[in-house]
């Protein structure tokens, strides 16, 4: 079954310490009424400090009807952890504290984290009569959602999107965009077996760019902030810009789900906030008005996920216009086609006539996180799974990590079947290729002979041997089982056939 969703989800602080004159209550009241003008479901998620404000919490209250679903959203406070007897370790003045240690769950142990979620629950349901079925942070931890999974029978959890070492949080590897099953030992991983999965679907925040947000750095002139639907920044404050991630989400090829989330946490302040989430909120509605979206609340998304798919389903993002370009000079426009599923995500990256695999990470539910048991006491984390073809971390400016075709691309066209992605490549002259993306495999038939590289910078070992590539990162090792012919050379592989595969979902 296919989805087209979008969810409105607007988080809200109680404090804040950066700029203690920011005004936290209007952002929230004017968002919901907006949300109401247009009769829009959408979420509120509550952080612990805002719930012990009287003048947000007689808000939610008195907003309150079937169009909002209110839930949590995690972030550690002073309030939060000195109830539950832990002793508050932020910034001096800071009573909540961006950093991970101590402004996030895996910055504490098991135990301390199911005192901090249980005391969330227990004062949620003090002011409003019942458990939340959702809950978000921009950093979750796998024990932490299988707890509350468990204990509480969520619906529906969101998280930061894929970024790397922005604020605090990198998130790098994990399926790209929707929603997935998260494994028990990594939040980041999908789940391939029943055992080691988490049983409430797990949603990728903030809408990201598809074709500019995976090397936000290197296109950071170009992109004047994050590269989100966030109203406050350059991309989702651009009427224009947002028509194209607009188009890009719900007007092409999609699987199993186009998903976005919109929204923006109150902490900006509603002058800066406000421009883009009334210009947002319009359009959203014309493409409700036209049949392209339906906009839910978070948890009535995963409800229908967990009703209808127990297992991860495919995804697409298929982005076959710029926003940054306008054709003037060919070689500069980009575009960029995502596929997840419940084995790996791959990145096809076309700029002007030449393609690239830009990214292929491998998913395996055994491989843990560095989190799972033991607290992240730095300022920063780091979530991730495992890497094939890093385009991004591993790439020097002599030395790309990527899966190169020969020869100029004319024209690409992008079909959907089931779970099935098929990119039909038109190359000058006039030959056909294929990029064929399954669940559980990568296949290129007629685009070859293919050049492998793995970059100047690689952090994972990657060897050819009995017929696969066979590579270990962080001490974990993994394999992935190659149809044609494989020769090492320098800096990588070149891979040659009239049909190249690459065995995703291939386990030890």
């Amino acid at each position: 079954m296919q989805k087209r969703v979008m969810n409105l989800v607007n988080f809200v602080r109680g404090c804040e310490p950066r700029d203690p004159n920011v005004d936290l209550y209007t952002p929230i009241a004017e968002e919901i009424a907006i949300n109401k003008q247009y009769g829009f479901d959408h979420t509120v998620l509550v952080q612990y400090d805002a719930l012990i404000r009287p003048d947000i919490v007689e808000l939610l209250r008195r907003e309150a009807d079937e169009h909002m679903e209110i839930g949590l959203w995690f972030e550690m406070g002073r309030p939060l952890t000195e109830k539950v007897g832990i002793e508050w370790r932020g910034r001096p003045g800071y009573d909540w504290d961006w950093f991970v240690d101590p402004g996030f769950l895996p910055a504490y142990t098991p135990a301390e984290r199911e005192a901090l979620i249980d005391e969330a629950f227990r004062l949620f349901r003090e002011i409003f009569g019942y458990y939340p079925a959702v809950a978000g942070s921009w950093l979750f931890d796998s024990y932490s959602l299988a707890y509350m999974s468990d204990k509480y029978q969520m619906k529906a959890f969101c998280v930061c999107r894929e970024q790397w070492a922005v604020d605090a949080y990198t998130l790098w590897g994990g399926y790209y965009n929707g929603g997935y099953y998260p494994s028990r030992r990594n939040m980041l991983s999908p789940a391939q077996s029943e055992e080691l999965s988490v049983k409430t679907p797990l949603y990728r925040m903030l809408g990201i760019d598809p074709t500019y947000g995976y090397d936000e750095n290197k296109y950071a002139a170009t992109l004047t902030g994050c590269p989100t639907l966030e109203p406050v920044w350059g991309p989702g404050a651009s009427a224009r810009i947002v028509d194209v991630l607009f188009r890009s989400y719900y007007e092409t090829p999609c699987l199993t789900q186009a998903y976005a989330t919109t929204g923006q946490e109150n902490s900006f302040g509603w002058p800066n906030i406000g421009p883009g989430y009334k210009m947002q909120a319009e359009k959203l509605d014309a493409l409700v008005r036209a049949g392209k979206v339906s906009v839910e609340k978070l948890g009535d998304t995963g409800a229908a996920m967990q009703a209808t798919t127990p297992i991860t389903p495919a995804a697409a993002m298929v982005a076959l216009e710029d926003w940054a370009h306008d054709g003037t000079d060919p070689a500069e426009v980009c575009k960029s086609v995502w596929y997840s599923s419940v084995y790996y995500r791959a990145n096809l990256f076309l700029r002007g006539d030449r393609l690239i695999v830009r990214d292929l990470h491998k998913f395996d539910d055994r491989y843990e996180e560095r989190y799972l048991t033991n607290p992240c006491h730095e300022w920063q984390a780091t979530y991730d799974t495992l890497p094939l073809v890093e385009g991004r971390i591993w790439s020097t400016p002599d030395a790309p990590s990527e899966i190169r075709l020969p020869g100029a691309v004319a024209a690409i066209d992008v079909a959907e079947s089931g779970e099935t992605l098929t990119v039909t490549l038109t190359f000058a002259g006039g030959r056909k290729g294929t990029v064929t993306l399954t669940p559980a495999a990568l296949t290129l038939t007629g685009c070859g002979p293919l050049t492998y590289t793995l970059g100047g910078n690689p952090t994972a070992a990657i060897t050819y041997a009995d017929g696969a590539l066979v590579a270990t990162y962080r001490d974990f090792g993994y394999r992935v089982p190659v149809t044609g012919t494989v020769t090492p050379i320098d800096g990588g592989f070149a891979l040659d056939g009239e049909t190249v595969a690459l065995d995703m979902g291939a386990r030890d």
